[in-house]
């Protein structure tokens, strides 16, 4: 990629005042977010068929508190993606994160996890660093199981304002943070691992749109 996150840039959500810490994610933040779509967009929409459309959060209905973490989404259309299962990297004050995003209610959700619960081979035997984030307005996220994804898939079901986002995280600290090409080749792998979830995802979107 041209350009990469740098060690410092959890650092950025301690700023306060909205400008002030918008200024920073536009400046540190929002150029690597858009040399992550350069590179990896095409590829994914080649990959699996279709034409997603790459975002980068503006936040502009922000009048007063400054964001407490900021994103890119792969997927969706010109108009939007959360009402769309799409490929977030998100960053905030504790990780950077790699994945999967099923949030804020998309449409066809239910369906979506049903299939999830149902046809598993995309997600057993998952590597141990992946994680999963019940919540994307918290900086919490759980280790990957096979009974925690399970459980985290049921209570989307449940639960009006349940949600799952997997994938894999960079912490401060990381070797990964210093090193462009480790931190380029992480991400891409963070990506085709998860692949084969969004595919099934989008599949199930896609038949249950057909049905409509």
């Amino acid at each position: 990629m041209k350009q990469v996150f740098k060690p410092n840039v959890y650092k950025i959500f301690d700023i306060d005042g909205l400008d002030e810490r918008m200024a920073a994610i536009r400046a540190e933040i929002q150029p690597v977010f858009q040399a992550i779509g350069d590179e990896f967009q095409p590829d994914v929409n080649e990959q699996l068929n279709m034409h997603g459309v790459f975002h980068i959060a503006q936040h502009a209905r922000r009048t007063k508190n400054p964001p407490s973490s900021t994103w890119c989404a792969m997927g969706g259309d010109s108009r939007g993606y959360k009402k769309y299962p799409h490929l977030q990297v998100q960053v905030n004050g504790d990780y950077i994160f790699v994945g999967l995003a099923l949030i804020d209610n998309p449409n066809f959700e239910a369906e979506m996890i049903h299939d999830l619960l149902v046809n598993r081979l995309t997600w057993q035997g998952l590597p141990e660093d992946v994680v999963l984030i019940p919540d994307h307005t918290k900086e919490v996220y759980k280790p990957f199981t096979e009974e925690t994804m399970e459980h985290v898939l049921q209570r989307v079901l449940d639960v009006k304002k349940g949600e799952i986002m997997i994938g894999r995280v960079i912490e401060p600290g990381s070797d990964l943070l210093e090193d462009a090409t480790e931190q380029t080749a992480f991400i891409k792998a963070s990506i085709d691992l998860i692949l084969p979830l969004y595919a099934q995802t989008l599949q199930t979107y896609r038949r249950a749109e057909e049905i409509e």
